[in-house]
């Protein structure tokens, strides 16, 4: 309910912001769908001042190129969506003034914003019994080497997992009760939760889910998750928050609330 009531929110004001913006050509002329608008230019997504930015870095850059696997047309890219969570992250780290405002600063509680990178693989370690290796997922965003953000908007939840597949993480029994998490006799739920909070455990930072205040139902999933870690990793514990997007909205300048107001209802 409250992801189908969301996405359906989004995408009546990607309707108004693409016509006051674009025109009506700011549609993608052979997408039509009902779970997004996707804009017939990837840049027709972000702030401009944002924009610049990612252009400018080519690692930035490299990010936006990945490919929207659920579009008729081939080839376009994920980030064309308007309910691409990436896409505000983006929109919200690129800007260029972001790492200066001291609210910045102050909400993911830094002295300063020393790196961020996107799409950082922790390689959480993993042992099958025999041999070592390390997992190839991403995170979302990573800040100043230390601090793992997910960031969710429109997206289902977070995914479940094979119980025998978690379990090969190194400290997965370590941190967790298992007992408590949610699963049923074949998956373990909350997969992405459960594995970053490992991630930040590893590295012996923070992690941060940052969501939209309008699902409610991602932080029941967090709080169901983060209260399974063990009494004896009470700071781990500690260091998992969730910021909300409203938050991220609050100590922003004028002209980054104004275009997220008006793109997505923030």
């Amino acid at each position: 309910m409250y992801k189908n009531d969301l996405t359906q929110e989004l995408i009546n004001l990607a309707k108004s912001y693409g016509l006051t913006r674009f025109g009506k050509e700011y549609l993608h002329p052979n997408e039509n769908t009902n779970s997004s608008i996707i804009f017939k230019d990837i840049s027709y997504n972000f702030h401009p001042k944002s924009w610049k930015k990612i252009i400018e870095d080519p690692l930035f850059r490299e990010r936006t190129e990945k490919t929207h696997s659920k579009t008729v047309t081939k080839g376009l890219l994920e980030m064309q969506s308007s309910n691409s969570s990436d896409a505000l992250a983006m929109n919200i780290f690129c800007f260029p003034d972001f790492t200066k405002w001291k609210g910045s600063q102050l909400l993911f509680d830094v002295k300063s914003f020393k790196s961020i990178k996107f799409g950082y693989k922790p390689k959480v370690k993993k042992y099958d019994g025999k041999n070592y290796s390390e997992d190839n997922t991403e995170v979302d965003v990573f800040i100043n080497e230390s601090i793992i953000l997910e960031c969710k908007l429109t997206e289902e939840g977070f995914y479940h997992k094979q119980k025998d597949e978690v379990e090969k993480y190194v400290d997965f029994k370590n941190v967790f009760h298992t007992e408590k998490l949610i699963q049923n006799t074949e998956s373990y739920l909350n997969y992405q939760l459960i594995r970053n909070i490992l991630a930040a455990h590893q590295i012996k930072g923070q992690f941060r889910l940052l969501c939209d205040i309008r699902r409610p139902d991602l932080v029941k999933s967090f709080y169901q998750t983060i209260r399974c870690i063990k009494d004896e990793h009470i700071v781990l514990r500690l260091n998992c928050e969730i910021i909300f997007w409203q938050d991220i909205n609050r100590i922003m300048g004028k002209e980054l609330k104004k275009f997220l107001k008006e793109k997505y209802g923030i």
